[in-house]
């Protein structure tokens, strides 16, 4: 099991995974490995995902055995929609509808452009009319699966030709020569996209459910012992300041048409919306921390100023509750990939943490393992205070635990 932690030589662009990028995503043969021995080593029939993101675990689960019971949750909508995609795959008429598409796309006329707020910050005037091109070919698709990964493939695209830098998933600006020059060619570029990646997606699986929710309000709906397998990578903070999953997503849930995507209402509200209600983002008006639970913090909260302690209480106060269902509804192996972020130079050992509270609340420590990030997005050094450098999250840590009898 994990013989090889660096993975540096695992290429993400060469399977579905890099299909559709999302941030900080698990390295899939890490979790692959883990799963494989799992369930060789074991009889597991279920297994759920509280934070799938886009869906890694959860597709190299099918990859192993595609008669598993799957189910995720994320708050973000697009992370339901390319997990789905992931796990539904397209179906026998995706050639079909690619030639349809194909020939659809000279021929419309469009009634109106898409616009949402800021659009015409984010997107070129003609790039939004080459979206709004798009857009209409792609919902004229009958087929629900194929027009979900027609969607998901135009995911990467829209960054790509929006005015947003690549350097970072936050919605950032890029250099104004850059968008002046930047030639369109998004219609031709897709094309191929979805010309290359279909074959990625034949894959399905007929027992698969994912949630759009809030982890803390699903996760008590379920059962006593309902999965076999709990595996996941929570978030390391909250998402505002570590990172901003929903804002990366946003110019993406602004362009997909809504009847595919899972919303409530409130998701479009703003840019941050998604990531204020993500884990440890709510405020509340109290935070409720039991004595058990705050020892496991203190080291760590007493050196932090007061004025930064709030947020990470906050955090703590939803990432406990998610720790106490996660042991409830797991009936044998609890799977969690952390970082141990930095708040006020204090460096929050999360991983420690989190083995701490499950070996007291019935889960063995079976194996933990440290994986150096080889390549990420986000800066090594991220800011500076008092004029000395912060240091980024730079690895990541496994760790495996096993209900005891």
């Amino acid at each position: 099991m994990l013989k090889n932690k660096m993975y540096a030589d695992y290429k993400k662009r060469l399977d579905i995974h890099g299909t559709v990028l999302y941030p900080a995503v698990m390295i899939a043969p890490v979790q692959k490995d883990i799963l494989e021995e799992l369930i060789s080593g074991d009889e597991i029939n279920s297994i759920i995902d509280p934070f799938c993101g886009s869906g890694t675990a959860l597709y190299e689960a099918l990859e192993i055995n595609s008669n598993l019971h799957l189910v995720g949750c994320d708050i973000n909508p697009l992370a339901k929609l390319i997990t789905e995609v992931k796990l539904q795959g397209v179906d026998e008429n995706i050639l079909e509808d690619i030639s349809t598409l194909k020939k659809t796309i000279p021929y419309i006329e469009l009634e109106e452009i898409i616009s949402f707020p800021n659009c015409n910050k984010w997107i070129r005037s003609d790039i939004l009319e080459s979206l709004s091109i798009l857009k209409d070919a792609i919902n004229r698709i009958e087929s629900d699966r194929n027009r979900k990964f027609f969607w998901c493939m135009l995911c990467d695209l829209i960054r790509k030709y929006s005015n947003t830098s690549s350097s970072t998933y936050k919605l950032y600006i890029k250099d104004r020569n850059k968008e002046a020059t930047l030639e369109n060619n998004l219609i031709s570029d897709y094309i191929k996209k979805i010309e290359l990646d279909y074959t990625k997606f034949f894959a399905s699986s007929d027992n698969c459910i994912i949630y759009k929710d809030d982890v803390n309000h699903l996760l008590p709906s379920f059962l006593d012992n309902t999965f076999d397998i709990t595996i996941t990578s929570p978030p390391y903070g909250d998402n505002r300041t570590t990172v901003p999953y929903g804002e990366f997503s946003m110019l993406n849930l602004y362009i997909i048409d809504s009847r595919d995507l899972d919303l409530e209402g409130w998701e479009l509200g703003n840019y941050s919306v998604i990531d204020s209600r993500s884990l440890g983002g709510k405020r509340v008006k109290s935070i409720d921390i039991s004595q058990d639970d705050l020892a496991l913090i203190s080291p760590y909260i007493s050196q932090i100023s007061v004025n930064k302690r709030e947020k990470v209480l906050r955090f703590f106060d939803d990432y406990f509750r998610f720790l106490k269902e996660t042991c409830r509804i797991t009936r044998k192996y609890i799977v969690l990939t952390l970082g141990n972020r930095t708040v006020d130079r204090i460096n929050i050992d999360l991983t420690t943490i989190s083995m701490q509270y499950l070996e007291t609340h019935g889960f063995k420590n079976i194996k933990a393992t440290t994986r150096d990030i080889p390549h990420k997005r986000t800066p090594v050094i991220t800011s500076c205070i008092d004029s000395s450098p912060v240091s980024s999250i730079n690895k990541e840590y496994v760790i495996i635990h096993k209900k005891s009898l």
